[in-house]
């Protein structure tokens, strides 16, 4: 098929300067530009998941206080920790963990972390990883109260791949 000449030239300067000649949400390129970026900001909760959930307990009497999820991203292949706190004016503290990780088509992936922290009641969440299928992460939540310890996974993190 030929093309007018207007539309190769445009073609070829946009290429040059680094101009993208598709638009759109986002996409799963490299995947490593999303490590330590907001999940909404950039799109990728959009058709995200819960991949994984645990009941956050209160370690004096065994309550539930809230509950901790691993949310996916099958756009972005990002992982994100999500805490439903359920103590009003209780921080809810986020935790992942991505262990640098030989990935099998080559390459690997850096270590990450992020922990984040935020006294809303409901639904919180923090910043989110690469983690295409096959890469484990590490998770954890907690729930404090007045610095006191309402609710936690049990463990320092749970491992889900």
């Amino acid at each position: 098929m030929r093309r007018p000449a207007r539309f190769v030239a445009a073609c070829l300067v946009a290429a040059a300067v680094g101009v993208p000649l598709t638009t759109g949400t986002a996409t799963a390129a490299t995947g490593s530009q999303y490590d330590y970026t907001d999940p909404a900001a950039t799109g990728c909760s959009g058709n995200a998941i819960t991949y994984w959930s645990k009941n956050l307990l209160n370690p004096a009497n065994g309550a539930v206080t809230g509950v901790v999820e691993l949310r996916y991203s099958r756009t972005c292949q990002t992982n994100w920790v999500r805490v439903n706190n359920y103590v009003g004016g209780a921080v809810a503290e986020k935790i992942i963990v991505r262990p640098r990780t030989l990935l099998p088509q080559g390459g690997s992936l850096d270590y990450a972390q992020d922990v984040t922290d935020d006294a809303l009641t409901g639904y919180s969440y923090g910043l989110q990883f690469y983690a295409p299928a096959g890469v484990c992460v590490e998770v954890g939540g907690v729930i404090r109260l007045n610095g006191v310890v309402v609710g936690n996974n049990g463990q320092t993190f749970d491992l889900v791949c």
